[in-house]
Order: structure tokens, then sequence, then C-alpha cells
């Protein structure tokens, strides 16, 4: 009997983070709509920090694509 694999705890493993929080303050209104995406309409992710984590990274990547750093600041 001591040959047993151990049970495993009830509900979903934790998920792994991959990357760091990082915490800001949202104007007013953002945060309810970020909460209406993700818990009425099921989009971009588990939670409202889901939600915002995505919208980031995807407006950074669409950043370094379009080589943002380069860009002259007065046109």
């Amino acid at each position: 009997m001591a040959d047993l694999p151990e049970k495993r705890g009830p509900g979903r493993p934790p998920k792994e983070r991959k990357y760091p929080d990082v915490a800001f303050k949202l104007p007013d209104g953002h945060y309810e709509y970020l909460r209406y995406v993700v818990r009425v309409n099921r989009r971009l992710g588990d939670s409202e920090n889901d939600a915002a984590r995505f919208i980031l990274i995807r407006e950074l990547d669409k950043m370094m694509r379009g080589q943002y750093h380069k860009k002259d600041p007065l046109t």
C-alpha cells in the first residue's frame, strides 16, 4: 500500500507565472470595462489582470515591430 502515488489535490493546478506583476492605476471606468470583457464576454483571459497583461503585451509588440523607438517625436 505504501507504493501508491500521492493523490492530486482538488481543482486545477496553479498556473506558472511567466511575467512579474506590474502595478498601475487605470483611469475611471477602464477597470469596469476590463471586468465586463473578461467576465461577461469571456475574452482576453481568466482575470482582469490577464486581460490587462494581454493588451499591454500586444501594444508593446506593435510598437517594437513598428520601430516606435526610432520615430521622430515631432511628427
